[in-house]
């Protein structure tokens, strides 16, 4: 049995331990941790000296984001010369795209090292800013495009032929920016940022479609997406979304666990 000076030691030590457990279950509930899934990073190069904090007009406009999309899952700003919009994927609730909006922001405004100019793609939305307007302005720039390892036995050729035709149904099905087509448990995605006109949404899917169709890989594998500056498609089939992956083309880029990151 612990002597009355033992018991004393230990109180306090105890004591200190319910405190840290207290703190580290608060801080997870209040707080949750979150490793969003980051498809692509892409930035200007800096100029102003490296390190700099970001400009408070960018700053001002990447907090506008976050209220902004508690009501607009698309939405484009203006703060001082510095041109902003924020998009979410279609079949986001509004918390959703409130969320990830805000993750969005928060690595952007954590990661700034001085750049005019930078766009964020992460699973569920797209945050892009610059210093010249680009709002309305068809770009097809290749941004990233992955694929899952080639299909194996237990996948049949006739799943495989059904996502395929469903890409080409879901850039066929031209009117909305964001298009699904489903058929038993394959399924293809595609979206335009809303400042595109029907015919460059059109012309930007087009050419994200021929992409894929070009990649040897993605033509026997169970699941895929290209994203382009304003548009992305993907397509997956038995639900086979993240099992194995191929980064067929970016700029200078690093992964990992089958996260996709861009970064200049």
């Amino acid at each position: 049995m612990a002597s009355p000076k033992e018991m004393s030691l230990i109180k306090p030590v105890i004591s200190i331990a319910v405190a840290i457990v207290a703190v580290y279950f608060l801080t997870n509930w209040l707080y949750p941790s979150v490793n969003p899934l980051v498809y692509y990073h892409q930035c200007s190069a800096p100029k102003y000296f490296t390190g700099a904090a970001i400009k408070p007009n960018v700053n001002s406009l990447l907090s506008m984001f976050v209220n902004s999309a508690s009501i607009y899952t698309y939405n484009n700003l203006t703060v001082n010369g510095n041109y902003g919009l924020h998009q979410c994927r279609g079949d986001l609730t509004s918390d959703e795209c409130v969320s990830c909006v805000t993750q969005a922001v928060r690595l952007l405004q954590s990661n700034s090292v001085g750049e005019t100019g930078c766009a964020l793609q992460l699973e569920g939305c797209l945050v892009k800013y610059d210093n010249v307007v680009f709002f309305g302005v068809a770009d097809k720039t290749a941004m990233v495009m992955s694929c899952g390892t080639p299909a194996g036995y237990k996948y049949k050729s006739d799943e495989l032929a059904q996502a395929n035709a469903l890409v080409d149904k879901v850039v066929a099905n031209s009117g909305t920016s964001y298009r699904v087509e489903r058929s038993g448990e394959a399924q293809a995605v595609a979206q335009c940022t809303g400042d595109l006109s029907a015919t460059d949404c059109q012309d930007c899917l087009m050419e994200a479609i021929q992409r894929l169709k070009l990649q040897p890989f993605c033509g026997t594998s169970t699941w895929g997406d290209v994203y382009l500056a304003k548009c992305y498609v993907g397509y997956s089939s038995h639900g086979a979304v993240g099992e194995g992956s191929y980064i067929l083309f970016c700029s200078v880029a690093f992964f990992k666990d089958s996260i996709y990151i861009l970064e200049n």
